[in-house]
């Protein structure tokens, strides 16, 4: 009924979970002190972070993905998956040179959401109301201040992933129903919703002003940078991402001189 291949591909997210997973937990794991601080390491050593502050930005924005797989298969399915904790397990997994983080879903429960427009809208509000204040606040705050962080560190990434999401959707897939139907859902979560759920002045999947950089190895594509910095640079030598918003013109410039040097090596 429903296909995964592409949150499994981008979000590592599925039923059947990460093919060779070397670290797990349940999702309700993340309420345990001495479990996420496990977590943290575990994640952290295999990125070569030099503190928790990556891992914890990992693990916070990954449940933004969360949602956004939540958002996806409401518009493209009708349909709203059980993705509480006490139904996902949280999944580390090493690819290559580096790792991927992610869920598998325990068991595949789901509820038809409402047709009607006006119903659709007051189902859908009351379930991210509760989703937001049951699962993805309290989450976030206690991995923020287990990897000494404030949380809108992570909050602030969560407007450039569902922007990346529409932005994709409208690109790649060619299908004008989803991708109308996927703006109009998604704003409910960025129009709609109190930032005190967030515990927060702002909500945080509003996105004032996407900005895009260009494709180094394509000149004639933009690619969206980041609404914020994901800490990917607090590693082991370390750099900051190509789209990081951090990056100045000039570091950009230079990164691309070098992206190019070495595609034209190989």
């Amino acid at each position: 009924m429903f296909d995964f291949s592409i949150v499994k591909m981008y979000y590592h997210i599925s039923p059947e979970g990460a093919d060779h997973p070397i670290y797990e937990i349940p999702a309700t794991g993340f309420f345990d002190p001495v479990i996420l601080q496990e977590a943290l390491k575990r994640t952290g050593d295999s990125v070569q972070a030099i503190s928790n502050a990556l891992p914890a930005s990992f693990i916070g924005t990954s449940l933004c993905k969360v949602s956004i797989v939540q958002l996806l298969f409401v518009s493209m399915y009708q349909q709203l998956l059980d993705m509480y904790p006490d139904n996902l397990n949280y999944q580390l997994e090493l690819h290559d040179d580096h790792a991927h983080i992610g869920y598998q879903i325990k068991e595949l429960r789901f509820v038809s959401v409402p047709t009607d427009p006006e119903e659709r809208k007051v189902f859908l509000l009351q379930h991210w109301e509760e989703f937001f204040t049951n699962f993805v606040t309290p989450a976030i705050e206690v991995i923020a201040e287990a990897g000494e962080l404030k949380p809108d560190a992570i909050w602030q990434q969560f407007s450039g992933h569902l922007k990346m999401t529409q932005d994709f959707i409208a690109e790649h897939m060619n299908m004008p129903a989803l991708t109308e139907q996927f703006l109009e859902d998604g704003k409910l979560l960025a129009e709609f919703l109190d930032p005190a759920l967030f515990n927060r002045r702002r909500n945080p999947y509003v996105l004032v002003k996407p900005r895009y950089v260009e494709n180094p190895y394509n000149p004639e594509e933009k690619w969206l940078m980041h609404s914020s910095c994901c800490m990917y640079d607090r590693r082991e030598n370390g750099t900051k991402c190509y789209t990081c918003p951090r990056m100045t013109d000039e570091e950009r410039e230079t990164r691309k001189c070098d992206i190019l040097a070495t595609a034209a090596a190989h």
